[in-house]
């Protein structure tokens, strides 16, 4: 069997550690989470969960895809109701179970949307929070921020009654 063929994107086209998240722009970020987390000290946690912790691929993920759905908020006109859903709880790693009080991130889940998707079945609502919500903070946080700003935007595009 031939050996498969080479990626297109080989090591000699990365860039290295130090350049991988040129592209990030805290400020442009702060901006767009400023919408969801009003507090200071709460948004800059979350913005450091989303592109200060965790591989950098994650981390320029979030940023990317957050961006995007920014830009698409941004075009869609409309108004934004406060977002309303389930805490988040912080998972915290088992070396520090014990030395950090447990507690929930600062922003919910919101539930409009994955509601309306999946019907008035709450097990399948408790089992989609549970997919969106689980793993390290890179993975939870984006996911709770991408589906507050689907939220929003689905909302922006119903018609008006």
């Amino acid at each position: 069997m031939p050996p498969p063929p080479k990626h297109k994107h080989d090591k000699k086209h990365r860039h290295p550690a130090s350049q991988a998240l040129r592209f990030v722009e805290p400020a442009a970020l702060d901006a767009l989470l400023s919408t969801l987390v009003p507090a200071e000290a709460d948004r800059a946690f979350v913005r450091r969960c989303l592109i200060d912790e965790g591989p950098l691929h994650h981390r320029g993920a979030n940023y990317l895809l957050l961006r995007l759905l920014g830009r698409v908020l941004e075009r869609v006109p409309g108004a934004d109701a406060p977002l309303e859903g389930e805490e988040v709880p912080m998972r915290l790693p088992p070396h520090l179970e014990d030395e950090v009080e447990e507690g929930n991130f600062p922003l919910p889940l919101p539930t409009r949307a994955l509601r309306e998707l999946l019907g008035d079945d709450e097990e399948s609502l408790t089992a989609a929070v549970d997919c969106l919500t689980d793993g390290p903070p890179q993975h939870s946080l984006a996911n709770v921020v991408m589906v507050s700003l689907l939220e929003r935007l689905l909302a922006r595009l119903e018609p008006k009654r």
